[in-house]
Parts: structure tokens; sequence; C-alpha cells
């Protein structure tokens, strides 16, 4: 079966390895923390990370989250540069992490075809939530409203 990982690779993407630990020395080192000391604590922050950048979150977004997560932990505000500049890391870990695992599952065949339906949306709507006389009404173009 073809696949895009290795356990002999180098790097934690081409090994196939969870993004979580990666984000947790990210973090640590954002916020001068021992990564082996706050492992638990930095836990459910890289996994809320790896869920949003899932859910389309930019890292606008996590600036904001990493703010919160200092004020949790009681570590004093960074500068935002700073902390935009490791959120941008930190984004780009999670999603190098969530295409290669997209990618895997398409190789495995897990991920149906994108087939584009031959019908237009509004048509395919209609179709599904109108009552058969209003699907009929706008079949005809709703020509039949305008006249009364």
């Amino acid at each position: 079966m073809a696949t895009l990982t290795s356990k002999k690779a180098h790097n934690w993407v081409d090994r196939g390895d969870p993004a979580d630990g990666t984000i947790q020395r990210l973090i640590a080192h954002l916020f001068g923390l021992q990564v082996d000391e706050c492992r638990q604590k930095l836990q459910l922050p890289a996994t809320t990370i790896i869920a949003m950048v899932a859910a389309d979150a930019t890292e606008v977004h996590l600036v904001g989250y990493l703010r919160s997560v200092a004020r949790e932990l009681g570590i004093e505000d960074r500068p935002v540069a700073y902390i935009r500049v490791n959120a941008i890391a930190m984004w780009h870990v999670a999603k190098a992490a969530l295409v290669r695992d997209f990618a895997e599952r398409v190789l495995r065949g897990e991920v149906p075809r994108n087939d584009p339906t031959p019908q237009p949306l509004n048509t395919w709507l209609a179709a599904r939530l109108l009552t058969p006389e209003e699907l009929a009404e706008f079949e005809r173009g709703g020509q039949e409203s305008d006249e009364s």
C-alpha cells in the first residue's frame, strides 16, 4: 500500500508522528517553560491549536488563544509580534500534520471522490426541501405566482 510516511524518516512529518509534541515544544519555548516539566499542562493547548487550525483558524486567532493560555498559566504577556511569529509556526506545524494525515487517508481510499453534482445548488436544494407543489412552482420559474 502506498504511504507518505516512513518510520526511518528524519523528521516528525515524514515519520507520521502527531503534531502535539512539536506544538507543545513551541508553546514551552514561547513562554520560557521546560517542556518536560509542563507536558501535561501543554497537552490541552496543543490539542486545541490543532483543532483550531482544522476548523480554519488563522494565526491571528491563535495569537488570541495563546494570550489566554499565558493568562491561565500565570505567565507574563509577551509582545504581540513575538506571539504572532510563534503562532505562525504553530499554525504551519498543525497544518502540515493535517494535510499529511488527509493525504494518507486519500491514499488508503478512505476519502470518497469529490464528484460535483450535475445539478445547480438551487435545484438540488429545492428537490430536497420543497413540497411537491412548491417544487412544481419552482420548476415553472414562479410564473404562476407572478400572474396572480
